[in-house]
């Protein structure tokens, strides 16, 4: 049996990619559209509709009252002959004003029946995507990161079986594709450890009023959905006062991978510290500041700083990436997203 195999082209595996990033694409629309639509209906029967049909009782009742009247005065009051007068007709259009009343009242009702019907509903639906949703934003991305190391992996044996057989082509062709092999195997856990050590050695004593109201940051920032996932992290919350202390790395704002890490402190100190955590040089000094001042720059951090204290963030471009618990147990990873 041959030690080789035969790889004329990989234009399979491109085009397997396309048609995954495609679909990607179209059911990541689809889902959008769908939950876009479902919540356009239900703040409609929470606003319009339920102020529609409540203006609608009032207006109708008015008709109801005039049509009542207008049947008083007409039996109140007699013909030129002396003859008691015919209110049928005004009979008939009280009665179909208080239809009409009935109707608004019913709608209302339905209104008010079908909001919490169609929450629950909009909470199945959730729940029954959720998985595909998962799917789409984090499966099919490492997919197709797992497809392009692969594509390059076999171009490099191909491009191996090509070349005849130089010892230093072979070499380098060999390393590459040692390297492609390597990646699809994902990068190396990250070793908090050091993060760990920066914290416990701060000496918060040395630290001087710094103010990053006006400085921009460079990481990711934690998004909207982010936000909301820090409230299902299974800990007790404990958000800190906002003129209790917190502690930033000087130029910490310049680092696109920071981390904040929360200890036990004394009254009046939060227990927070932003650190870098990209391996870079730090800046020289530690920064006190209120946490009010800190959320002015950055209302993103709010959920986060109410983790108690032992918890440890990582932030990096694409967001919020650990989260470890006092346990050093990744908690992030396990919350359904």
């Amino acid at each position: 049996m041959s030690g080789t195999a035969r790889i004329d082209s990989v234009d399979a595996l491109r085009m397997f990619r396309t048609v995954l990033v495609k679909f990607a694409e179209n059911v990541g629309v689809a889902l959008g559209d769908a939950e876009g639509e479902m919540a356009r209906v239900l703040v409609w029967l929470e606003t319009e509709a339920s102020t529609y049909w409540n203006g609608q009782i009032r207006k109708r009742h008015d008709h109801v009252e005039k049509c009542k009247e207008a049947v008083r005065q007409k039996k109140l009051f007699k013909s030129p002959t002396g003859s008691t007068q015919s209110a049928v007709e005004e009979e008939k259009a009280l009665r179909m004003a208080l239809k009409k009343e009935e109707e608004a009242v019913e709608k209302l009702k339905n209104v008010k029946r079908y909001i919490p019907r169609l929450q629950k509903e909009i909470s199945l639906y959730k729940g029954g995507v959720q998985r595909l949703a998962t799917t789409v934003s984090s499966d099919i991305p490492l997919a197709v990161s797992r497809l392009d190391k692969m594509t390059q992996a076999l171009e490099a044996y191909a491009a191996l079986g090509v070349s005849g057989g130089g010892a230093d082509d072979s070499g380098e062709l060999f390393q590459r594709m040692a390297r492609a092999m390597g990646e699809m195997e994902g990068p190396p856990p990250t070793d908090f450890k050091p993060l760990r050590l920066k914290t416990a050695g701060l000496d918060r004593k040395t630290a001087v009023p710094g103010d990053v109201r006006l400085e921009v940051w460079s990481d990711g920032l934690i998004t909207e959905k982010e936000r909301e996932l820090f409230a299902k992290i299974d800990s007790e919350k404990k958000p800190p006062a906002p003129d209790a202390t917190i502690y930033v790395e000087n130029e910490a704002w310049t680092s696109q991978k920071i981390y904040l890490e929360r200890v036990n402190a004394d009254e009046g100190d939060s227990g927070w510290f932003i650190g870098r955590a990209d391996g870079a040089a730090p800046g020289e000094g530690i920064l006190s500041m209120p946490v009010a001042d800190l959320l002015q720059s950055r209302q993103d951090l709010r959920e986060a700083l109410g983790l108690p204290a032992g918890f440890l963030i990582l932030i990096e471009g694409t967001g919020v990436t650990t989260v470890l618990d006092d346990k050093g147990k990744d908690v992030w990873s396990s919350i359904p997203k």
